[in-house]
């Protein structure tokens, strides 16, 4: 079947989504593009030429504009997904400690590499408190046997 061309962004973006009935994603089947780092969005033309992300179009469409300085996180983890309901509005920073990259790992971590607890005592710090007095002993004793 040959698609005319779309009477309007909107019917474009209709038309190029599935629902998954399973997981309730609305899968975007027109064009994507590449992240860095590697996950696929869709994207969409927009009135004047430009493309857009498929997905903030989908939330500007469905629920209202995406106020300045923040961004869309798909909270379905899909990157595809155009489902308004699994889209939220968030700052950066909360996208990124949702996300699997290394700034949001260390923050889930409870546990030094050598399984002490991060506490209070770390005084905010991503340092352990009883490893580093125990790297500062061993420096000290270096220190003073050299002399």
């Amino acid at each position: 079947m040959k698609l005319g061309l779309a009477t309007s962004t909107e019917d474009a973006f209709m038309r190029r989504h599935e629902p998954e009935p399973n997981s309730g994603c609305w899968l975007w089947t027109g064009a994507a593009s590449r992240s860095r780092k590697g996950s696929l969005y869709g994207n969409l033309r927009v009135h004047g030429g430009k493309d857009k992300p498929a997905h903030r179009f989908s939330y500007e469409m469905f629920v209202g504009p995406i106020p300045q300085g923040r961004t869309i996180d798909h909270i379905c983890r899909t990157t595809l997904c155009v489902n308004p309901r699994h889209l939220e509005v968030v700052s950066m920073r909360e996208n990124i400690l949702r996300g699997d990259g290394p700034a949001a790992v260390n923050a889930r971590r409870t546990l030094c590499q050598n399984g002490h607890p991060f506490s209070v005592d770390n005084r905010g710090a991503r340092v352990c408190r009883v490893c580093e007095s125990a790297r500062q002993r061993r420096y000290r004793a270096r220190k003073l046997g050299a002399s």
